[in-house]
């Protein structure tokens, strides 16, 4: 699946739809979505181009020359300021229209303009350029790519997703999954679900007892391609919860323990597999970048923190899982479960609040385990007079709960894109703990911060980087991406 894949927000949506379809003579309408485009090698996957649209530029009418049911011509002129963008900004042109009263794909007038605006562009800006090329017609998206060096040549996408709740996963062609192995599925959730999750690329965070449950579910499920991230090594102790691993795997890295029994199975999936930290390494983050959706399994309070940020600058979907509970002993000394629950949480960049709000991650939490890292010696006493708290969700990993939790998160994912839940009014679709104990869905309340810099103000959405993640340690992406 080495096709070009295309995300937009579900606002940047319906700003064009609104726009397109409101022709008061039922024209046709044109406008043009700047992107910015990932262009990232992920060793072990098929290239595969993520184009972001950052701005909708709407037409004015001064800039239409003419226009009926099935065609829209317009003036270059105007969008001299546009290209110049683009070449400074490191931008990609996009150009959009429907078709009222057209055909569902892209006509032969299409092409003409395509290929004018190409040339256009290239004249200007060289024959490196990309262009996007997107087409609303009967409620479904088409889009496709073409470059300065071949204007002649259309490349179609893989997929249009809408960045919204639900996931909307527009397929330029679907494919074949196997129909005996997703036969369930086509049946719960219809031939489409099973195709558009084929679609899709999914990163996991943390290889261990959440997140290993959650691979091999995803890989089952028929995702296409799969990006495990994971810097520790199995232990024996791991052993009782980590699906996929043996003895004969302990002291060798999660992530490729995971790799290789994916693979085993022999699933139309490919697996990505990363032996490194996700806030340390460059490549790791910019794998993370070429994802569609994310999956949290990690206990690791920085890593969240990366992950919280890159749902917003990367307009990526995000499920973060935990477990959490308190331990107490009984009369006879023994310990018991006095309360115990898996965390679900749902992040969009422009819906759910973030895990700062929903107070999974703290900024003293994050600065305890930075401190750990740099004095692996440092004592509880010494962090607290350092005022550093441990903090975030702690409970032992235990088979049954590790893996529940898990099923929640992937059964998450099938709602967001095949939206089939029914939640009590009490219950937030963004955060939801399962109580192991008592056996019952619980949510907290909103915090609603309106000073939070991330869900609320969302500085981040969307933001261009300097550096990887806008932290220099990460390092800048060279010109391409």
């Amino acid at each position: 699946m080495s096709q070009a894949r295309i995300s937009m927000l579900g606002s940047q949506e319906a700003t064009l739809v609104r726009f397109l379809d409101s022709h008061p003579l039922g024209h046709e309408r044109a406008a043009i979505i700047l992107f910015r485009r990932l262009h990232i090698d992920v060793p072990g996957l098929d290239e595969s181009d993520r184009y972001l649209a950052v701005e909708v530029v709407q037409f004015e009418d001064s800039w239409v020359t003419s226009s009926s049911g099935a065609h829209v011509a317009f003036e270059l002129e105007y969008f001299r300021e546009l290209f110049r963008r683009c070449e400074e900004e490191s931008l990609v042109f996009g150009f959009v229209h429907n078709h009222p009263e057209g055909p569902l794909d892209f006509s032969v007038i299409d092409d003409e303009n395509e290929r004018t605006l190409v040339t256009a562009i290239r004249n200007r800006n060289g024959t490196d350029i990309h262009f996007v090329a997107m087409l609303w017609s009967q409620g479904m998206w088409k889009a496709r790519i073409r470059h300065g060096a071949a204007p002649q040549e259309a490349e179609p996408t893989r997929h249009v997703l809408i960045v919204a709740r639900p996931l909307r996963v527009h397929l330029n062609d679907p494919g074949s999954p196997d129909d005996e192995l997703f036969a369930r599925q086509a049946a719960a959730f219809g031939q489409p679900f099973v195709e558009q999750l084929q679609s899709l690329r999914i990163a996991v965070v943390g290889a261990g007892g959440t997140g290993s449950p959650t691979i091999t579910l995803l890989a089952r499920a028929g995702v296409g391609e799969i990006v495990i991230i994971d810097g520790d090594n199995l232990e024996r102790s791991n052993l009782n919860r980590v699906r996929g691993a043996g003895a004969s795997d302990v002291g060798h890295n999660k992530a490729h323990v995971l790799k290789r029994f994916v693979d085993s199975l022999e699933l139309p999936v490919d697996v990505a597999a990363f032996d490194t930290h996700v806030d340390v390494s460059p490549q790791a983050v910019d794998a993370l970048a070429s994802c569609d959706v994310l999956f949290g399994c990690t206990d690791d309070q920085i890593g969240r923190e990366v992950l919280n940020t890159s749902l917003y600058i990367y307009a990526q979907a995000y499920i973060d899982v935990g477990l959490g509970g308190q331990i107490s002993e009984d009369q006879a000394g023994q310990p018991y479960l006095r309360y115990h629950f898996g965390r679900v949480s749902t992040i969009l960049p422009e819906s759910g609040e973030c895990l700062f709000c929903q107070g999974v991650i703290k900024d003293t939490w994050i600065r305890h385990q930075y401190a750990i890292r740099l004095d692996p010696g440092l004592t509880e006493a010494s962090a607290r007079e350092r005022y550093l708290e441990r903090g975030g969700e702690q409970a032992p990993g235990v088979g049954p709960f590790t893996s529940a939790v898990a099923d929640y998160g992937v059964a998450t994912l099938f709602d967001l894109v095949r939206p089939f839940r029914k939640f009590r009014p009490e219950i937030r679709s963004d955060f939801f703990k399962i109580d192991f104990v008592q056996m019952e869905l619980r949510s907290s309340q909103e915090k609603n911060d309106a000073n939070c810099i991330y869900c609320q103000q969302r500085l981040y959405l969307l933001k261009s980087e300097a550096y990887r993640l806008n932290r220099p340690a990460l390092g800048k992406r060279n010109a391409s991406v």
